[in-house]
């Protein structure tokens, strides 16, 4: 089954308004630090790692790399 590049980029953009929502909210002071450091855990691996999934998808390769995550 190939994976599809429109798929994955739902995931990573998901993972990026995430980060920047927190870091707004952080900024503004509606969120406190440790909740943005939450959101941040959580969403950074998940950007990094759609990322690596999205600049893979289409290649025609069936293996992926190890990307490092």
């Amino acid at each position: 089954m190939a994976m599809k590049r429109k798929t994955v980029e739902y995931g990573l953009t998901a993972s990026a308004l995430i980060i920047v929502i927190a870091w707004i909210a952080l900024t503004t002071g509606a969120i406190p630090l440790w909740a943005a450091e939450a959101v941040f855990v959580v969403a950074f691996p998940a950007l990094v790692l759609t990322l690596g999934l999205w600049w893979r998808a289409g290649g025609g390769e069936e293996d992926f790399p190890f990307i490092g995550y």
